[in-house]
């Protein structure tokens, strides 16, 4: 089971930069955001508020990151670091709405979680940019 969370985080991370291509072999954007509702609801036991809250915020907060990392390609970007603090940008504030309506036993299962790994890794290149997001 860990193998599989483990599996689809990286999927779902490393799939970033790629989805503006939208190649037709990739999955789209909302297989992947399902995938992802199924993944969180199943781990830690969402009742359906919180599922409702999860789906609103994934479909909002994915496709605007999907869109900024597009916007920043169009403006010539190509360093990596550009588009991984557009994704780190999106997916902090991914987890401070998630902190917002999990119960405490939750968060802490979260950030026990991959989930949670790739949060503090995320907080520590926030804090190497000072801050900046």
């Amino acid at each position: 089971m860990n193998r599989l969370l483990t599996s689809l985080l990286a999927f779902f991370l490393l799939s970033v930069p790629f989805l503006a291509a939208q190649d037709p072999q990739e999955p789209d954007v909302d297989q992947i955001i399902n995938s992802q509702l199924e993944t969180l609801t199943r781990q830690f036991k969402l009742d359906e508020v919180q599922v409702f809250f999860v789906d609103s915020i994934l479909q909002h907060n994915y496709p605007a990151m999907v869109a900024e990392i597009n916007e920043a390609r169009k403006t010539g970007a190509s360093n990596a670091e550009t588009f991984q603090a557009v994704s780190d940008k999106w997916m902090d504030a991914t987890d401070n709405a998630f902190q917002q309506f999990f119960t405490e036993e939750q968060w802490q299962r979260y950030l026990k979680s991959p989930y949670g790994k790739e949060k503090k890794r995320r907080d520590k290149r926030i804090s190497d940019r000072g801050g900046i997001l």
